[in-house]
């Protein structure tokens, strides 16, 4: 993963336990990396 975003095996591991949260920007990296789609929907909050 960290090869196919371009980013350091520390910050992708970071990510994977849930130590950091990602910008959407990173998150548009780590998609193209899984051959993804990033898909952001909002919601009413009381809907």
């Amino acid at each position: 993963m960290a090869e196919r975003t371009g980013l350091r095996q520390p910050a992708v591991a970071r990510f994977e336990a849930g130590g950091t949260m990602p910008t959407i920007p990173m998150l548009e990296r780590l998609a193209e990396a899984l051959e993804m789609r990033l898909s952001v929907q909002w919601y009413e909050a009381n809907a």
